[in-house]
């Protein structure tokens, strides 16, 4: 029976893959920034409305999409596959001929291969109903790279009645055909902290009369990094990064107030919870110290990532059957980047798994990152067959 249904999988891929190709050259060449997915929005529903999904819902937590396909065997369970959508503000150096046509746009994410991965696999499962029961549930994202799509698609019910949810990312460094997949932790929760220390100001040349923020903000900068080397266990992981420094208009002013912002990473909910406190506790005694005041805004962003083993299994399962085994790598460690996707992950138990995008590919969010042509067959592969499997209950155990 697995033959026979990735034989049949593979003929409808082979057919679709052409206009998924052609669908994500226009996404690439017209990238939008977060919260401003409005024509990419647009395009995605007009060719959803083409296919001839069963439902389809627009401006979902502002610029998203839910559709729905539902199997022609009868009631069954609700699978969730999820795309982003959403462009940075970098400038594209690539030379293809559907580099970006905004300036200071571009998809140096993928998030261009992601919705045309979903698309295809929209298409391919729109003429495969016959094979399953119960429903696939299409979620286009927005504003994934601000973390903030996530909780408004949720927010506005898009995960009502989800029994599972999958979602993949691109990965350069990654052979194109090949898939990274780990259960537990796959990627940190993401927190900011904005940090204001009020001093007192005075000529560069009596330091005497002043309170020097800069001085008490350069040990907070400094001081942090304790947290990670002799406060957390050499075998946990946090990142504390301080990412900006504002402070003083003179060379001979001390100012009175520095600025400083950063983010913190982590890899279990446990020391994620207990990171404020550390943190407040080193800027007080610094700026103590150094008689100077402070206010400290901490703020939880995305949480981690947590993919369900069981989960993690079934994407096993799917890729070293569509795939090979020697395709399916099992990650053996986390990325401390973040992801939105976290969110649903709360709500339904599910997993992301990485797509090879290339081995000799530059870095995500670099201005010649391109998510390519090839990876889009077997991203497009292991959705369908992930549903197929999901929803004719031949889970893994």
């Amino acid at each position: 029976m697995l033959d026979q249904q990735r034989d049949t999988v593979n003929a409808a891929v082979n057919e679709v893959l052409p206009h998924a190709i052609k669908m994500r050259h226009h996404l690439h060449r017209h990238p939008e920034l977060s919260f401003h997915e409005e024509q990419t929005a647009k395009f995605i529903a007009m060719k959803l409305e083409e296919l001839g999904v069963d439902s389809l819902q627009t401006s979902i937590g502002g610029n998203g999409i839910l559709a729905t396909i539902t199997g022609l065997q009868g009631t069954g369970p609700t699978l969730a596959l999820r795309a982003d959508m959403d462009a940075l503000p970098i400038q594209e150096e690539g030379e293809s001929e559907y580099r970006s046509e905004r300036d200071g746009v571009m998809h140096a994410c993928g998030h261009d291969g992601h919705s045309a991965v979903l698309l295809g696999t929209a298409q391919t499962l729109c003429r495969l109903r016959a094979n399953f029961a119960g429903t696939v549930r299409l979620i286009f994202q927005p504003a994934e790279e601000v973390a903030a799509g996530a909780r408004a698609i949720v927010d506005s019910g898009g995960m009502k009645d989800v029994d599972a949810i999958f979602a993949l990312h691109g990965w350069p460094g990654m052979d194109v055909g090949k898939i990274g997949i780990r259960p537990g932790a796959m990627m940190a929760s993401a927190d900011t902290f904005d940090i204001t220390i009020d001093g007192r100001g005075a000529h560069a040349a009596m330091p005497h009369l002043s309170v020097d923020p800069i001085v008490a903000g350069a040990q907070v900068v400094t001081a942090l990094q304790t947290i990670v080397s002799r406060e957390t266990s050499p075998v946990d992981s946090v990142v504390v990064s301080v990412t900006q420094f504002h402070a003083g208009s003179a060379h001979n002013i001390i100012p009175g107030r520095a600025e400083l912002k950063g983010t913190v990473r982590c890899l279990t909910s446990e020391l994620r919870q207990i990171m404020p406190e550390r943190v407040e506790r080193v800027v007080a005694g610094v700026c103590g110290a150094l008689n100077a005041e402070y206010k400290l805004n901490y703020r939880f962003g995305t949480p981690v990532t947590i993919n369900d083993e069981r989960m993690v299994n079934l994407v096993r399962e799917v890729g070293a059957a569509c795939l090979g085994e020697e395709n399916v790598v099992q990650l053996e460690w986390p990325s401390l980047g973040a992801e939105d996707f976290a969110v649903y992950l709360g709500h339904a138990p599910g997993a992301m798994f990485r797509l090879g995008t290339g081995a000799a590919k530059p870095p995500l969010h670099t201005p010649t990152y391109d998510f390519g042509d090839e990876p889009l067959k077997p991203g497009i592969e292991m959705f369908t067959h992930l549903a197929l499997r999901f929803l004719r209950g031949q889970s893994a155990a």
